[in-house]
């Protein structure tokens, strides 16, 4: 008789296998939220950098005389450095709770705050709902987002 069944050593060496797929996923899984924080936030930074950097050439080739930000014909305009042309830091935003509301449009519905004038932080690097893995180069608890207004640099600083 030609029987087509599994032997028991091929269905535990199934097993065997499912197990070490799963030891090396599970922890990936684990991750994922972290990483989408991270990923969000710097994503947003580059399109602050990029915002800034629109609106400093607008203040270029209009000498000097521009309304730049998400509303340009609302009474919330982004007041710039009359030397450099670069939005000032009090301009981005009018409160902590929202810092960058008048330069990307609904940032005020994301995690970003503001702790005084030059420090920045988003989903990730926000100090109770952030992450704790950290990476060199990537935001998390404990690192935070600068704007220098002279240069026009939105940078993470990692402390």
């Amino acid at each position: 008789m030609n029987h087509k069944a599994f032997t028991l050593l091929e269905l535990i060496f199934v097993i065997v296998i499912i197990g070490v797929l799963s030891a090396v996923a599970i922890p990936q899984f684990k991750n994922l939220t972290d990483n989408a924080k991270i990923s969000a936030e710097l994503s947003t930074a580059s399109s602050i950098q990029s915002a800034i950097e629109a609106c400093h050439g607008d203040w270029i080739i209009s000498d000097c005389d521009v309304i730049c930000g998400k509303d340009i014909n609302s009474s919330e305009i982004l007041e710039f450095s009359p030397t450099n042309g670069y939005p000032l830091n009090t301009a981005l935003g009018t409160s902590t709770a929202s810092p960058i509301n008048r330069i990307l449009k609904n940032a005020e519905t994301t995690l970003w705050y503001r702790d005084n004038t030059t420090r920045y932080y988003g989903s990730a690097s926000h100090a109770t709902k952030g992450t704790s893995h950290c990476k060199s180069g990537k935001p998390c608890i404990g690192k935070y987002w600068e704007y220098d207004e002279d240069t026009g640099i939105f940078k993470l600083v990692e402390p």
